[in-house]
């Protein structure tokens, strides 16, 4: 899979997973919590450099 897929792919994942788990926080058992939240931060901040670069590019001349 490649970054911009990945990216595009996370756009839509990684808000489902956060109202998901912000719905199910008494249900989801703590090691699949700490996954979970390890994922959405691992992917947010690779989006948000994505998002940067793809900026910087476009700002160029």
């Amino acid at each position: 899979m490649g970054l911009e897929r990945f990216v595009r792919v996370n756009a839509v994942l990684v808000p489902i997973l956060v109202v998901a788990g912000y719905l199910l926080l008494d249900y989801i058992p703590l090691l699949i919590w700490f996954f979970g939240v390890a994922y959405v931060t691992f992917a947010a901040f690779i989006c948000l450099l994505w998002g940067l670069s793809v900026a910087s590019l476009k700002i160029r001349p």
